[in-house]
């Protein structure tokens, strides 16, 4: 027979499994920056991971993280100063977020 503990220590980590594989797919949209990626759309790699970390940091503050894959290119650069504003990002900070955006959609998509 199986005893309460038991039951709620294995109840505790189902939880905890069920968070841990649910965090981990809502980043399977949203690419890491590697050397390649960089070398490849011909962006600096600094950049790109802080433009990474911008979008990781500030975004989630405000709504759900939307993969830069399902956002159309044109509609990013229209709503990232608007979204730059809210997050108080500065010039520099809103160039990188734009520009890990990009790339990061080009890269899901498989685009030059």
């Amino acid at each position: 027979m199986i005893s309460m503990q038991k039951i709620f220590v294995m109840g505790i980590g189902l939880a905890v499994s069920g968070l841990f594989f649910g965090c981990a797919r809502s980043y399977q949209g949203i690419p890491e920056v590697t050397s390649e990626m960089a070398e490849h759309y011909e962006v600096e790699e600094v950049t790109l991971a802080r433009g990474r970390g911008i979008y990781m940091a500030h975004c989630s503050a405000c709504h759900d993280r939307v993969e830069p894959g399902k956002i159309d290119p044109e509609y990013w650069r229209q709503i990232t100063p608007h979204m730059a504003v809210n997050a108080r990002l500065t010039d520099q900070e809103e160039k990188e977020l734009l520009q890990y955006v990009m790339v990061a959609h080009a890269e899901v998509h498989g685009l030059e």
